[in-house]
């Protein structure tokens, strides 16, 4: 049986009526845009959730005038609509670009998220602790701490709406116990943004069988593959073979949008 999904489809089924459990009353629909590299857009009515938006490692970048969110590049006048919220996981490249702070002049409504002691100006939100929460305009995050590759980093996860969201960046530590500390939070994650290796002895699909284990999770999103999405089928085929049940849903291409109606 396909263990994974590609292009532009409504993911329903299970997944949604998982959903619909906890969701607030006429809960808007949630439409997730891969933004490449470990990059993703998560619309939730009013709000869009980013997540690790960088533009450098594009492997066939669109000109200047074709740069919008259908070619998964964020152009400001496009979010004038939204309350925008920008997570950053940590200062690698390809999780984080500081073109993200010109947002900040062009849009009535947007706060960031990073996970270190990054900024200067008190209004970003900066995440530098071993486990922290906040709430923040009705959205709940919590995280979990990583020094990987000579770096302070969080993992993300983010209820909103009904919706829980786990993004990895690139955490890389001691799983096991950060885990259990997070399903004390939540039984569930509908969505879950995670490190696309196909490499069983890897942390990272480790990290991806530990979680799928603790938690009831609805689709992962294989990232930090932007070109390579067969790593993304293999990666979704490999995780079949150990008997996780969630649906696997692959980004082809920058732009790509997935929605679930709910």
């Amino acid at each position: 049986m396909r263990r994974w999904i590609c292009g532009l489809v409504i993911l329903c089924a299970v997944f949604c009526s998982a959903l619909a459990e906890d969701a607030p009353l006429n809960s808007p629909n949630v439409e997730i845009r891969y933004l490449g590299a470990n990059g993703w857009a998560v619309t939730i009515g009013s709000r869009m959730l980013i997540f690790d938006y960088q533009e450098e490692t594009d492997p066939s970048p669109p000109s200047r005038t074709s740069r919008d969110l259908a070619h998964g590049y964020v152009r400001p006048d496009e979010l004038a609509a939204y309350d925008v919220y920008v997570f950053v996981t940590h200062s690698h490249f390809d999780h984080y670009d500081r073109v993200i702070y010109e947002w900040e002049d062009q849009l009535e409504s947007v706060a960031y998220l990073l996970g270190w002691a990054a900024a200067s100006n008190p209004e970003h939100h900066c995440f530098d602790e071993r486990r922290e929460s906040a709430s923040i305009d009705g959205i709940d995050i919590h995280t979990i701490y990583s020094h990987h590759s000579g770096v302070p980093e969080v993992a993300y996860l983010v209820a909103v709406d009904g919706l829980l969201i786990y993004h990895n960046g690139d955490y890389m530590a001691e799983y096991e116990e950060d885990f259990s500390y997070l399903r004390t939070i939540t039984e569930r994650i509908d969505i879950a943004f995670l490190i696309g290796h196909p490499f069983e002895e890897h942390q990272y699909f480790q990290q991806a069988l530990q979680m799928t284990g603790l938690f009831d999770v609805g689709s992962i999103f294989p990232m930090n593959r932007e070109g390579e999405a067969y790593r993304c089928r293999d990666y979704a085929e490999l995780l079949a073979e150990h008997g996780v049940d969630a649906r696997v849903v692959v980004a082809e291409t920058r732009g790509e949008t997935f929605a679930l109606e709910r």
